[in-house]
């Protein structure tokens, strides 16, 4: 059975702009109608920021083959689109976009588990098309909420269709603009995030949303807090932030106290950091509560706490002495210092 679902109407008509007069006049009722009646056939697959033709294929080899070509005209898709309304939604086929990633959103969103074990949702993408979509959820570890908060003059183009997504402004566009930030989360399972950009980066390993209550830095809820997370952060070209701890925000935006992520089991392993251009973020008051010592004969760089006090689960404050919460690989030989733009309880290592 054919499933629309995925059909965006707003974004269908800024693809096909001709099809709004049609409307206009009263040809046809709308871009959905238009598009189940003529444009399938004819083989229009922008329908949705989260469909793509080409990774659709690319992901789906063996539907490229039932695909009309000039050469293979008896095919019977029109499209890739085509085969996926007809079946590969109702399949549970998810590798049909660079903006949206089944691994991160299952991740990401851990409550969808249950419902998808036993078949409410087929996988995480149908729920992400169908609820997640409103509720302001991204599809992969950019930072797609954010981005768009932080950069009003990018949202005009995304929200008429000129664009896809923040995600892919930053990749075609801002990743090679200096002045542009942008910011890579994980998950509460073991990540491999990488910065991109010749700009501001940051890494964060665990689970990060947008909200107003108890959070971590500006509009920020972090879902978990690195216990039992490895996560590997990969710097690239530009000014990257590998974040390690952040600042708590009450609900009325007041400080709240700092949270250090990976205390006891798990940590993060940094690599291509590069001193002078990149920088750790820690959580504390000073960094005495740190120490910064060269493991595995002196090949890489070790960041330990060193009497940080912390809130076990019985909720009785503890303190954390010798655990490994970074590990900077090949940086045995860095003398790392505190930056000067580091903030209250937020110093930045260099």
């Amino acid at each position: 059975m054919a499933s629309y679902a995925i059909f965006d109407e707003q974004y269908y008509l800024a693809q096909y702009p001709w099809v709004k007069p049609a409307i206009d006049a009263g040809i046809i009722k709308s871009g959905r109608e238009h598009f189940e009646k003529f444009g399938q056939a004819a083989g229009l697959t922008k329908v949705s920021r989260y469909f793509d033709e080409a990774t659709y294929l690319a992901g789906n080899p063996d539907i490229a083959a039932l695909v009309r070509t000039p050469n293979n005209q008896n095919a019977p898709f029109a499209t890739g689109l085509d085969h996926f309304i007809q079946y590969g939604y109702e399949e549970g086929r998810t590798r049909v976009s660079a903006e949206y990633d089944e691994a991160f959103y299952v991740a990401n969103n851990r409550q969808l588990q249950p419902f998808i074990q036993n078949g409410t949702f087929k996988n995480g993408y149908q729920h992400f098309i169908e609820f997640g979509i409103k509720d302001g959820q991204f599809g992969t570890s950019f930072f797609e909420t954010e981005y768009l908060q932080k950069n009003l003059d990018i949202r005009p183009f995304v929200e008429s269709g000129a664009l896809k997504t923040g995600r892919e402004h930053y990749v075609n566009f801002g990743k090679n603009e200096p002045n542009r930030s942008a910011t890579f989360v994980g998950t509460s399972g073991n990540d491999i995030l990488t910065g991109s950009g010749v700009g501001k980066v940051e890494l964060i390993g665990v689970e990060v949303g947008l909200g107003t209550g108890n959070g971590f830095g500006s509009g920020r809820n972090y879902e978990s807090d690195g216990s039992n997370e490895f996560d590997t952060l990969i710097g690239g070209s530009g000014r990257d932030t590998f974040v390690l701890g952040a600042a708590l925000v009450g609900s009325k935006g007041n400080p709240a106290g700092v949270s250090q992520f990976y205390i006891g089991s798990g940590f993060a392993t940094i690599r291509n950091f590069i001193q002078g251009q990149d920088s750790i973020q820690l959580a504390g008051y000073d960094l005495d509560k740190f120490l910064i010592v060269p493991i595995n004969n002196n090949r890489d760089l070790a960041i330990q706490t060193n009497g940080f006090p912390t809130d076990f689960q019985n909720g009785v404050t503890q303190v954390s002495r010798f655990d490994t919460i970074a590990v900077i690989e090949g940086g045995g030989n860095l003398k790392l210092n505190l930056l000067p733009e580091s903030r209250a309880n937020l110093p930045l290592l260099g």
